[in-house]
Parts: structure tokens; C-alpha cells; sequence
């Protein structure tokens, strides 16, 4: 009766894991352009856009490229790129001097550490129609504030 029980048991807590180990290793399309949209997204106190466009070129769970066309609260266009390992280390991205970027597949975590020490973790997700990607972040600045962001982008090529 106790290996039956056993069994059961590991049959359970297995089933009940999966949808965890199916929820990360997300990856979006490659050569896949996304939007910002402005009417979904909450920027939560944080740094806020007028625009946001990515270019999605490469994203396995070894490799990641993509582009990115910013413009913020205030007009300024920022133009930045990224292309590294995903191994969930920070590697340097182009656009912001001293600024590095980490993502894990494993987890769909990102991080993002800013020149003035802010740094953002944003947890990601895909919608199943492959449509809409949806990051919700916290970025902690230096002196303690926090923003949660929720960022949701359309896919639009």
C-alpha cells in the first residue's frame, strides 16, 4: 500500500510541475517586429514612453539579437541592440554606455543594469496566438524606489 501511495504521490507532484517546465523557454519569432502598446502598458511611476520598437532577429536558448527604437517621455530617440549568450549573465549592449543585458530561458527573466544603477527584472511571456508579448518588470534605482512596469508590445511583422 505505502509504494502505491508512493506512486501516486509522484504521479501528482510530477503533473502539478509541469506547467512550470512548460511556461518557461519562451521564445519569440524570429525577424518579428513588435509595438509598444501605449493603451495596455502601465508604466508604474517608471521611465515612460511615447514609443518603444524592437526587432526580434535571433532567440534560442543559447543565443539572442534584437534591435530596438526608443522614444521617451521627452522626445529623445534611443537606439540600442543587443547580442550575446543567453546564459542569464550580463553582457554589454549597444546604446547605453555601461549598461548590460542577461537573459535565462530557463526562468523567462530578463535583467537590465543601467550606468546609473538602476536595475530592471522583468519576468516575460508570449501569448499562446504568438501576438502579444507582455513583460512585467521591476526596476530598483539606486535609492531604494521601485516601479513596476507592465510593458505589453503587438506584434506587428
Amino acid at each position: 500500500m505505502l509504494t502505491f501511495v508512493r506512486r501516486v504521490a509522484v504521479v501528482v507532484l510530477s503533473s502539478a510541475l509541469t506547467p512550470f517546465a512548460f511556461a518557461a523557454h519562451t521564445h519569440l519569432p524570429g525577424h518579428s517586429t513588435w509595438t509598444l502598446n501605449l493603451g495596455e502598458s502601465d508604466f508604474g511611476g517608471g521611465v515612460s514612453m511615447k514609443s518603444d520598437t524592437f526587432v526580434l532577429i535571433t532567440d534560442t536558448d543559447k543565443w539572442g539579437k534584437w534591435t530596438d527604437t526608443m522614444v521617451d517621455a521627452d522626445g529623445k530617440t534611443v537606439k540600442s541592440s543587443w547580442s550575446g549568450a543567453e546564459d542569464g549573465k550580463p553582457h554589454p549592449f549597444t546604446g547605453w554606455a555601461g549598461a548590460t543585458y542577461s537573459t535565462d530561458p530557463s526562468s523567462d527573466v530578463s535583467v537590465e543594469k543601467y550606468p546609473d544603477g538602476t536595475i530592471q527584472t522583468c519576468n516575460f511571456e508570449l501569448s499562446s496566438d504568438k501576438k502579444k508579448f507582455t513583460e512585467k518588470c521591476v526596476a530598483k534605482s539606486p535609492d531604494g524606489k521601485e516601479a513596476h512596469q507592465t510593458l505589453v508590445y503587438d506584434r506587428t511583422k
